[in-house]
């Protein structure tokens, strides 16, 4: 058995040779100390483009064809952002 000691929260835990190797060798923080992966955090994730909005089209099959034809591999969202903004610029 091996002793861990926090220094954030001071916890004092006993632990098996193989749980210490595995969770606690090389850190200073238990586990609930440490931060997580993921999580909201400044800077992260994907810049805005603007303001979002459902929007809900009404157009003959025929046109929904042509648009799924010209657009390709893109998104619906990134093909009639494009268009949009094409129009706006």
């Amino acid at each position: 058995m091996k002793n861990f000691i926090c220094e954030s929260c001071s916890k004092h835990l006993e632990v098996n040779d193989r749980v210490y190797d595995k969770a606690y060798k090389g850190h200073n923080f238990c586990l609930d100390c440490r931060a997580s992966h993921g999580g909201k955090r400044e800077g992260a994730g994907r810049p805005s483009l603007g303001t979002t909005r459902k929007v809900s089209i009404t157009l003959p099959d025929e046109i929904w064809e042509r648009i799924d034809d010209s657009k390709k591999e893109q998104s619906m969202s990134a093909f009639l952002r494009e268009l949009i903004m094409e129009n706006y610029e």
